[in-house]
């Protein structure tokens, strides 16, 4: 079983929902288990875990896994309900879409039943799932054993993370990763293989892949198997209950630093933006979005692994960046434009030349993946966040580690450096932002006692001046993560609190002048507000908005989005 946290902050796209005319319900528990141990198997080697058989093509069988079962290189054992054993060789394993899912196939004459695909659109919180998997040995039993594990669905992801779009109370067990999630039909509607710690409750939160994601990615109808399968009894369902979603946490870009144009910020009118163009190319959500100091550069980081450099006025693809083993969370450019750096969910930072795209170095320190990366304003200086909790601060140089800064207890979301670059601003998702000294490597304070706080931060933003913070996340009911709190970060009182969006908040953005702030949503819209009054000035409409940054000359607006594509927003008459 592995732990959210450790997974790349990867989003899908729209699911296609296929309708069914008739579901079956109402198998008990043991007629479902009986469907579960004869298509789930058993995966041993580098890595242990389980699997589903959800197709056979002549004598070849096809498995579906998680990927982090099956990523490392070597031999793996396919173990199926009758206790023979079938050898895969990693190369022939291949990951789907870039989500925390696999597929391999055996060869056999034997006569193995297929799993049934289900609509996991057409699940509601409430509803019984079942689980079944291949435990890890423990204290009590001393091998790997098969277990069956009943719960509810208990919620939805509406932004799931590498795929994981369901939440359900079974407590999976170490080594059931990959394994079934099976509807009261019997029918598979997910697969297993997450697990969170819930820091306000302290229990653990269970995670599987909807079966749509994998019908989607692997370009399979959905259909029952061929007839050798055993038919079990069916009854027909009258009626279907609505669905609500959850959000989950998504990982955010730093924002831009304000040019100087004889000695003073550009100004606008910040209530004129429209649509200018759309850049295509990416074939996964672009979560990372930054704009060099000149505004005519553009750099984009997305699931699909690449960062490509976009010529801002033209709206052309200059080169795309390949290098990262995992999603791209994060792209930051240095003060003089000639310096990319990336944040990588593979747990590495890539230094790259903007102007030619060559990698200069890599670096390697964190543990797990890397989501927020951050350029001092003289450009020596590199900052880190990680899923590991930890901050590293880097020569950007010589790409040595100055010191690492300890104190998070979750996953750090957000690092910016104070206008002089004496101090950090870091968030991470739990409660917790923190203002840190970097000579002395020492916290200086932390706004955690404030109730008016959200209890999950999930974006955030600071002002140019490095005087405000913009935040947004999870209030203690889950219901508070489509406004923004303004903070001033000098007394640690709030400011403002923005109302409008009727979806989560996903990503915030100064303008140059610190004036205004930009929030991308998930409700498609992208929020212009008046930061001294708090009012709203402007909506844009068109999609799901991962990221937002300001051009440093304050004439344009980019966003990346989970529709894949980057939008560009200009000021009219430009």
């Amino acid at each position: 079983m592995n732990f959210l946290p450790k997974l790349p902050a990867i989003l899908l796209g729209t699911v296609v929902t296929i309708a069914i005319p008739q579901l079956a319900v109402g198998l008990s528990p043991t007629e479902v288990n009986g469907i579960a141990q004869q298509i789930t198997v058993r995966i041993d080697g580098a890595n242990t875990g389980s699997g589903v058989i959800v197709d056979k093509q002549g004598n070849t069988y096809t498995v579906v896994t998680n990927w982090h079962v099956v990523e490392q290189s070597g031999t793996y054992t396919v173990q199926t309900s009758d206790g023979k054993r079938y050898q895969v060789n990693s190369s022939q394993i291949k990951r789907l879409g870039g989500v925390d899912l696999a597929v391999l196939q055996f060869s056999s004459e034997i006569n193995y039943r297929q799993a049934e695909l289900g609509n996991s659109e057409r699940l509601s919180e409430g509803a019984t799932v079942f689980v079944a998997g291949w435990a890890e040995p423990d204290r009590i039993n001393p091998e790997r054993g098969y277990k069956f594990l009943t719960g509810n669905l208990s919620g939805r992801v509406a932004k799931p993370k590498n795929g994981y779009g369901l939440v359900y109370t079974n407590v999976a067990k170490p080594g059931m990763s990959g394994g079934p999630v099976l509807n009261d039909e019997g029918l598979l509607v997910g697969i297993n293989g997450a697990t969170i710690p819930d820091g306000r409750t302290g229990d653990n939160d269970y995670f599987g892949i909807p079966i749509d994601t994998y019908i989607k990615l692997a370009s399979v109808p959905r259909r029952n198997p061929p007839s050798t399968n055993p038919s079990p009894p069916v009854r027909t369902a009258t009626a279907l209950r609505s669905t609500t979603t959850t959000p989950a946490p998504t990982p955010r870009s730093q924002g831009n630093t304000p040019r100087r144009i004889n000695n003073s910020v550009a100004y606008y009118s910040r209530s004129s933006f429209s649509l200018a163009k759309t850049l295509t190319g990416h074939s996964q959500p672009v979560v990372a979005i930054a704009i060099s100091p000149n505004s005519q550069t553009l750099a984009s980081g997305s699931g699909d692994r690449t960062i490509k450099i976009w010529n801002l006025a033209t709206g052309e693809e200059i080169r795309t960046l390949s290098g990262h083993a995992r999603e791209v969370n994060s792209v930051a450019i240095s003060p003089n434009g000639q310096t990319l750096v990336s944040g990588s969910g593979d747990s590495t930072i890539k230094v790259w030349n903007l102007s030619t795209g060559a990698e200069i170095r890599t670096l390697k320190g964190h543990s797990e993946s890397v989501d927020c990366v951050v350029i001092s304003p003289d450009g020596q200086t590199l900052a880190s966040g990680s899923r590991d909790g930890a901050i590293i601060i880097w020569n950007l140089s010589t790409g040595k580690q100055i010191r690492t800064l300890k104190g998070h207890s979750k996953w750090v979301i957000f690092v910016a450096f104070s206008p002089d670059g004496r101090t950090l601003t870091s968030s991470s998702h739990e409660k917790n932002i923190k203002i840190w000294n970097l000579t002395t490597g020492r916290e200086i304070r932390t706004l955690t006692e404030n109730p008016d706080l959200f209890a999950l931060v999930t974006t955030v933003a600071t002002s140019p001046d490095g005087r405000t913070l913009a935040v947004s996340g999870l209030g203690d009911s889950d219901n508070s993560d489509d406004t923004i709190e303004i903070w001033n970060l000098g007394t640690g009182k709030k400011i403002h609190t923005l109302s409008g969006h009727s979806k989560e908040v996903n990503s915030v953005g100064f303008s140059p002048d610190g004036q205004t702030l930009a929030s991308g949503s998930s409700d498609k819209t992208i929020k212009i507000w008046n930061l001294a009054t708090g009012k709203q000035i402007r909506t844009l409409k068109g999609h799901s908005a991962d990221s937002v940054a300001f051009s440093p000359d304050g004439q344009t607006l980019a966003s990346g989005g989970y529709d894949k594509r980057i939008e560009i927003w200009r000021v009219e008459g430009r």
